[in-house]
């Protein structure tokens, strides 16, 4: 089985690589955002992306963009399941894998107690496993399984 682990830089690639003891059980495909932890990374093989902000002027533009790198780097690559902890850059891979009707595995951050994140609201539906880290969380993802904090 091959594994696409995706995610945004800082926290959420952090959140990501405290799955690090499951890297080697499965072949294992890398995506993050360029900058950051990335550049220290020694994992390969390691593919990065822009940076995406909802908020900027030309989200639409960027957001194409990166839904074709991801269909570029899915069909390169062929997962079997992408395993993510958001946040957006991660969305359009989601998307793409969904199309491809292969799984996805989603954990919703740490940071998130009492309130859902966007990517996590995008990505439920999407989900074929949803994690949550807070027991609270199960009132707003009803279908989610809780796991406890992955730090």
């Amino acid at each position: 089985m091959k594994v696409l682990y995706v995610s945004s830089s800082g926290g959420h690639w952090e959140e990501l690589m405290c799955l690090r003891e499951l890297f080697g059980e499965h072949d294992s495909v890398f995506v993050t955002e360029k900058g950051g932890q990335s550049a220290e990374s020694r994992l390969s093989p390691l593919y990065t992306v822009p940076k995406i902000d909802r908020h900027e002027k030309n989200f639409l533009m960027h957001f194409i963009k990166l839904f074709r790198k991801a269909g570029r780097i899915i069909k390169k690559e062929d997962p079997d399941v992408v395993v993510t902890t958001g946040a957006l850059a991660a969305y359009p891979f989601c998307l793409k894998m969904k199309m491809k009707r292969k799984k996805i595995v989603y954990i919703e951050s740490f940071a998130r107690v009492t309130e859902r994140s966007l990517t996590g609201r995008l990505c439920y539906p999407l989900a074929d496993l949803f994690l949550v880290q807070w027991k609270e969380l199960l009132k707003l993802y009803p279908k989610a399984k809780y796991i406890g904090g992955i730090f």
